[in-house]
């Protein structure tokens, strides 16, 4: 537990520092790859705090699902996700969390599109989305491997 707590005020410090930098304005992003379901839930507990600050004109921050983690986001998945699911479709629809999932994980793992919540959108592939991203739009990417 220790542990935990050292990782909520490293995460703390820095988003805070981000936000209050304003450096996301730019048109940097961050890319979060938690895999637990206690990660991901430190991940959405540090951006719900986020929603009452002045953040106003920031880009949301990518969450890009592509390993064991996705499984989480799918509908039938639901019951046994449903605390994560919730937080991350309230972040998503006040534009602090950008929730993608790979279509290559999908279609290796066997599942459709249509599996998918209206807030988590499909990219051909992660890998290459979250280059694309800093190579041909200019962000630059901020890593939280928890």
């Amino acid at each position: 537990m220790p542990a935990m707590k050292f990782m909520t005020s490293l995460m703390l410090f820095g988003f805070a520092a981000l936000f209050s930098t304003g450096a996301a304005a730019n048109g940097e992003y961050i890319d979060i790859a938690p895999k637990s379901a206690e990660q991901i839930q430190l991940v959405l507990d540090t951006l719900d705090a986020t929603i009452n600050n002045n953040v106003q004109g920031l880009p949301p921050i990518v969450m890009m699902l592509h390993g064991d983690e996705a499984h989480r986001f799918l509908r039938r998945n639901y019951a046994d996700n449903k605390a994560l699911i919730d937080q991350s479709a309230k972040l998503a629809a006040y534009n602090v969390v950008k929730v993608q999932i790979c279509a290559t994980w999908l279609r290796s793992n066997n599942y459709d599109e249509s599996e998918l919540f209206p807030f988590v959108s499909p990219v051909p592939y992660g890998a290459a989305e979250l280059d694309r991203l800093a190579s041909e739009e200019g962000f630059t990417e901020y890593s939280v491997n928890l």
